[in-house]
C-alpha cells in the first residue's frame, strides 16, 4: 500500500486539493482519495457512512469480497493500473485503496452541479420542445433517452485530449443508422491526438470534410430535439462533455435551411416560411452585388424615374459604389463583434442597434454613402439571420464580399460567374460519403418532401435516401386519416 500511495502522491505532487484521507474498516487498513474540488462533499459523506457502518471486525469474508456485494454500482479497478485509478480521481470519482488488496474500488462521487436545463439561446423556437443541451454530457445524454426509449439507441464512449481527457459520446439508433458511417466516425475521432478538447468545434475541425471549403460540413445544435430528429433519419450524432452543442453527421446542404420550428407548424405554413428562407438566402448572398453590378455597368435595366433617384442621391459622393458597399459592410462588421460580446447590463443588442442607425444616418447625411446603399447593406444585415444555423449564417455572410467585388469589377457576369463557381463546389463536396447536395443532385425525387416543401408526417414515408441503412421506411402508409362516411351511405349500404 505504502509504495501505491507514493505513486499517487508523486503523481499528484503539488495538487494541494489531492486527499489522502486515512480510513479503517475492521482489520483493514487503506486509503480514501480524491480531489476535494471534484467531489460532491454530501456524496463523500454518505459513502463513508457506509463504509464505516456496514462491516462487523468478527466477520471473516474477504472485505473486498464484501464491497463489492453492498457496492455492486462501484468499479473494480486492478491496483497495479495507476493511469485507470489517475482517471477516475480526476473525474471526480472517489477512490477506496486497502492494504493487501489486489482491488480498488472507485465510488460515483462527481459533483454534477451545473447550468440547469434551460431553453435554447441559438436556435428558439415558438412551438416544439423548449429544452437545450447544457455541458453536462450525461445531462445530454438523458435528454435523447428521454425522446428515444428504445435498446436500439447506442451509446459509445471514449475519451480524447491528453491533458483534458475530455468525454465524447456516439450516439446513433442501430438498424437504422449505416454501419459503415457509425465505423467511419470511430476511425475519424482515433486519428485525434491533441492536448485538449474544450468545445465541439475542435472536433468538428478534425472530423469535417473538405477542411479547406468555408462551408460547413458537419451540424451543430444546442436541440436535442434536433438531434433525436436526426437519429431517427439515420444519422450519427456526436456529444462532447463540457459544450451544449453537439454535431451530427452526415449533415446536407439544404439542412442548414432548415428549421426545427418547421416540424412543429402545419406543412402549408412551413412550407411557406422555408420559401421566405430560400428568399433571405439569395438576398443575403446577392443583393449588395446586384445592386453594384446594375447601378455601375447595367443602367439600362433600371426604369428611368427610378435611375434618376440613384443619381440625384449619388450626386456629390467621392467613392464608387463598390467602395461604398465595402465600407458599408465593415462599418456593420465592426458594430455587430462587440454587440454580440457586449454584457447584457450595457444592454448589447440594444447599443448595436442604435450604433446601426446613427452611423448609418451620420455617413449619409455626411456625404460619404448614399442612401440607397445604406438600406441594401441593412436590408441584408437583417435578413442574413433568417438562416437558423449560425455557422451557415457567417459563410453566407462572408461569401457575399467576393461577390460584391466580382460585381464591382465585371457586373452580372461576375456575379453569374461567382454563382458557378459555388454551385460546382457544393456539389464536389461530400460529408461521410454522402453528397453534400444531396438530394438534390444526385438526384432523389422520394426524399424531395422535405427539402423545398415539408411534406405532412403522413406523406413522408421514407427516410432522407442515401443516409441510413437498409430500414428506409420511417412509417406506414395509412397514416393520413379519412373521414368517416356520410350517414345516408351508411343507410343505403344497410
Amino acid at each position: 500500500m505504502n509504495e501505491v500511495i507514493s505513486n499517487l502522491r508523486e503523481t499528484f505532487e503539488t495538487c494541494d486539493d489531492i486527499m489522502f484521507k486515512p480510513i479503517k474498516i475492521g482489520m483493514y487498513k487503506g486509503f480514501l482519495i480524491y480531489l476535494s474540488d471534484m467531489v460532491d462533499q454530501k456524496k463523500l459523506a454518505e459513502i463513508e457512512k457506509h463504509l464505516f457502518t456496514f462491516y462487523h471486525p468478527q466477520l471473516s469474508q474477504n472485505i473486498s469480497a464484501l464491497i463489492s456485494d453492498r457496492y455492486p454500482f462501484s468499479q473494480s479497478i486492478e491496483t497495479a493500473d495507476t493511469q485507470s485509478i489517475v482517471t477516475e480521481i480526476l473525474a471526480g470519482n472517489t477512490v477506496l485503496y486497502l492494504d493487501q488488496s489486489p482491488i480498488a474500488f472507485a465510488f460515483s462521487s462527481a459533483d454534477s452541479t451545473g447550468r440547469k436545463i434551460d431553453v435554447p439561446r441559438t436556435e428558439r423556437t415558438v412551438r416544439g420542445p423548449q429544452e437545450g443541451f447544457v455541458e453536462n454530457i450525461e445531462k445530454n445524454i438523458m435528454l435523447i433517452r428521454r425522446k428515444i426509449r428504445t435498446p436500439s439507441l447506442k451509446v459509445e464512449h471514449l475519451t480524447l485530449g491528453r491533458q483534458t481527457n475530455t468525454r465524447i459520446s456516439v450516439v446513433y439508433i442501430k438498424g437504422v443508422a449505416n454501419d459503415e458511417i457509425v465505423k467511419e466516425v470511430h476511425q475519424r475521432l482515433s486519428r485525434i491526438n491533441i492536448d485538449g478538447v474544450l468545445d465541439s468545434q475542435y472536433i468538428e475541425s478534425m472530423i469535417k470534410d473538405s477542411p479547406k471549403s468555408p462551408f460547413p460540413t458537419v451540424y451543430s445544435t444546442e436541440r436535442p430535439d434536433r438531434v433525436c430528429g436526426a437519429l431517427l433519419d439515420g444519422k450519427v450524432a456526436i456529444l462532447i462533455d463540457g459544450t451544449p452543442f453537439a454535431l451530427t453527421v452526415p449533415a446536407m446542404f439544404v439542412e442548414f435551411l432548415h428549421s426545427s420550428e418547421d416540424y412543429y407548424d402545419g406543412s402549408l405554413f412551413a412550407t411557406i416560411v422555408r420559401w421566405i428562407r430560400f428568399l433571405g438566402l439569395f438576398v443575403t448572398l446577392i443583393l449588395p452585388a446586384f445592386y453594384v453590378a446594375m447601378a455601375t455597368f447595367h443602367q439600362d435595366l433600371l426604369q428611368t424615374p427610378f435611375l434618376i433617384r440613384i443619381a440625384a442621391s449619388r450626386e456629390g459622393l467621392p467613392y464608387p459604389l463598390l467602395l461604398e458597399g465595402i465600407f458599408m459592410w465593415l462599418a456593420y462588421e465592426l458594430i455587430r463583434e462587440p454587440g454580440l460580446r457586449m454584457p447584457k447590463l450595457f444592454g448589447g443588442p440594444v447599443v448595436t442597434i442604435l450604433g446601426l442607425v446613427l452611423i448609418g444616418q451620420a455617413t449619409v447625411q455626411a456625404g460619404l454613402v448614399g442612401p440607397v446603399m445604406a438600406i441594401v447593406i441593412s436590408v441584408t444585415a437583417l435578413t442574413s439571420f433568417i438562416l437558423p444555423n449560425y455557422a451557415f449564417h457567417q459563410v453566407i455572410r462572408f461569401c457575399g464580399i467576393p461577390l460584391l467585388l466580382l460585381a464591382g469589377m465585371f457586373g452580372f457576369m461576375g456575379i453569374l460567374v461567382g454563382l458557378m463557381f459555388v454551385l460546382a463546389h457544393l456539389v464536389s463536396i461530400r460529408s461521410f460519403g454522402v453528397p453534400y447536395f444531396s438530394p438534390v443532385s444526385p438526384a432523389r425525387k422520394e426524399s424531395w418532401k422535405d427539402v423545398f416543401i415539408r411534406a405532412p408526417w403522413w406523406a413522408m414515408e421514407t427516410r432522407t435516401a442515401g443516409i441510413g441503412a437498409g430500414n428506409f421506411h420511417r412509417s406506414d402508409d395509412q397514416n393520413n386519416a379519412k373521414p368517416p362516411k356520410d350517414s345516408k351511405e351508411n343507410h343505403n349500404d344497410e
